[in-house]
């Protein structure tokens, strides 16, 4: 279950939707409601596009352990948060 919960945390941080995540993995939000739901780890491939969708590596996924990637990727997007606040 450790991975699911790394992807709720990301993705609270983040403020986005598990429909945003289907969206960007190119499946039906069915499909991963149906995943996070029953606890199972997505196959390898699905893996990957969640990770790529929250900007993250599939180690820290599985893992929890912080990396270089995702602090980068979170630290990019509330900088641009910040500049398109001004306009």
């Amino acid at each position: 279950m450790a991975f699911w919960d790394n992807v709720e945390t990301l993705r609270l941080a983040q403020n986005t939707s598990y429909r945003w995540i289907a969206k960007k993995m190119g499946v039906s939000e069915t499909t991963v409601s149906s995943m996070r739901k029953t606890g199972t780890e997505p196959r390898a491939s699905d893996a990957f596009k969640i990770a790529a969708a929250l900007g993250t590596t599939v180690e820290y996924l599985c893992n929890g352990e912080s990396d270089y990637y995702q602090s980068r990727y979170t630290n990019l997007k509330n900088a641009i948060k910040e500049v398109l606040k001004m306009y």
